[in-house]
C-alpha cells in the first residue's frame, strides 16, 4: 500500500480547532461561507482567461446561474465544451469555490468550460441537483451555437458530488434520447449512496470527509431513494451506451472504492472508461492547488485526456 503524501500527512497530524463548529450544527448558509473561506486559502493562482462571463439557464425551478470560462487562444466556431459541476456534498459549493479549478481545465483543454450553480441541499434535496444538471446539458447542447459551441464536442464533468450530477445527466441524456454528451470528467465521483465498502471503513475518519453521511442525508433528506440510479448510478442495471469516461480516485478517499467500481461496471457495460488512482491523495485534493503540485498535474493529464477524447489540443 502507497504511503499518504508527505504534505498531507503533515496537514492531517495537525490538532482539531477545538473552537471549531460541525458542519452537522451549521446553518448551510453559514457552512457554504466558511468552506467557501477554506477553499480560498488552499488554492493558487489560476489561469487567465481571454473572456469570463455570467448568464442564466432556464431551470426545472428557475433559472440556474452559470459562468462560462473561455481560455486565451480559443476562437471561432465549433469548439469543445466543458460543462463542470462543482463538488461540495451536494450542500456546499459553489461556482466560486470551483473557478480556480474551472480555470485550469479550460486552459489546459483548450476549451469552453460552463460551470453551473445546481440547486443545493438541504433547502432543495434529490432529485433537484441531477434535474438541474440534465437542463443545463439539454439547454447548452440546443443553443450550443449561440455559444460557438460543436454540440458533437460535448462533456459533461465534476469533482465529488458534481461527479454524481454528471453522471446522473448521462443517464437521463441517454434515456431521454439526447442530448449528446460525448464525455465524461469523474474526479473521486460520489456513485453509491448506500455502501459500506472496505474505504469507506479505512477513510471516513481523519481524511477530511468525515461529514459524509450528513452530506448524504442532507441531500437525500427524508424520504429520498439512496437506490435510486440518479442517487447511486453505482446501482444502476444498465450503464451501457454512456459516454466514453476517465474516472480519477484518491487512495485515502472513502470514496475510492466505488469510483473504481464504478469505471469497471462502466468497462463491463462496453463503455469506453480509463481509471487512475491517486495513490498518494485524499478527497478534494485537486483543490489543494497552493498547497500540492500534484493537483495542477492531474487536472493537467484530466485536459489531456478529454481534449483528446473531444478532438481538440490540450496545453
Amino acid at each position: 500500500m502507497s504511503e499518504l503524501h508527505p504534505t498531507l500527512k503533515n496537514i492531517l497530524s495537525q490538532p482539531e480547532n477545538p473552537n471549531a463548529v460541525p458542519v452537522e450544527v451549521q446553518d448551510p448558509n453559514e457552512a457554504r461561507k466558511e468552506w467557501k473561506g477554506d477553499m480560498a486559502g488552499v488554492d493558487a493562482p489560476a489561469p487567465h482567461m481571454g473572456r469570463v462571463w455570467e448568464f442564466e439557464i432556464p431551470g426545472p425551478a428557475g433559472s440556474i446561474p452559470a459562468r462560462a470560462y473561455q481560455p486565451e487562444g480559443l476562437v471561432g466556431e465549433k469548439r469543445p465544451l466543458l460543462i463542470y459541476y462543482h463538488g461540495g456534498g451536494f450542500i456546499r459549493g459553489d461556482i466560486d469555490t470551483h473557478d480556480s479549478i474551472c480555470r485550469v481545465l479550460a486552459s489546459k483543454a483548450g476549451c469552453l468550460v460552463v460551470s453551473p450553480a445546481y440547486r443545493l441541499a438541504p433547502e432543495n434535496p434529490f432529485p433537484a441537483a441531477a434535474h438541474d444538471a440534465y437542463a443545463v446539458a439539454e439547454y447548452m447542447s440546443a443553443n450550443a451555437a449561440a455559444f460557438g459551441v460543436d454540440p458533437d464536442r460535448i462533456a459533461v464533468g465534476g469533482d465529488s458530488a458534481g461527479g454524481n450530477v454528471a453522471i446522473a445527466a448521462c443517464l437521463q441524456a441517454r434515456d431521454k434520447g439526447g442530448p449528446k454528451i460525448r464525455y465524461q470528467l469523474l474526479i473521486y465521483p460520489v456513485t453509491d449512496l448506500t455502501s459500506q465498502n472496505e474505504s469507506k471503513r479505512l477513510y471516513s475518519k481523519g481524511y477530511l470527509l468525515n461529514s459524509m453521511p450528513f452530506y448524504i442525508a442532507s441531500y437525500l433528506g427524508p424520504n429520498g431513494d439512496g437506490g435510486n440510479e440518479l442517487a447511486s448510478p453505482l446501482l444502476a442495471k444498465d450503464l451501457s451506451r454512456l459516454p466514453q469516461a476517465l474516472v480519477i480516485t484518491a487512495g485515502f478517499d472513502p470514496l475510492r472504492d466505488e469510483g473504481q467500481d464504478f469505471a469497471r461496471k462502466l468497462a463491463a457495460s462496453g463503455v469506453e472508461v480509463k481509471h487512475k488512482c491517486y495513490e498518494d491523495m485524499i478527497h478534494g485534493f485537486v483543490s489543494l492547488r497552493g498547497l500540492l503540485p500534484e493537483a495542477d498535474a492531474a487536472l493537467g493529464e484530466c485536459a489531456r485526456h478529454m481534449a483528446e477524447a473531444l478532438g481538440g489540443k490540450s496545453a
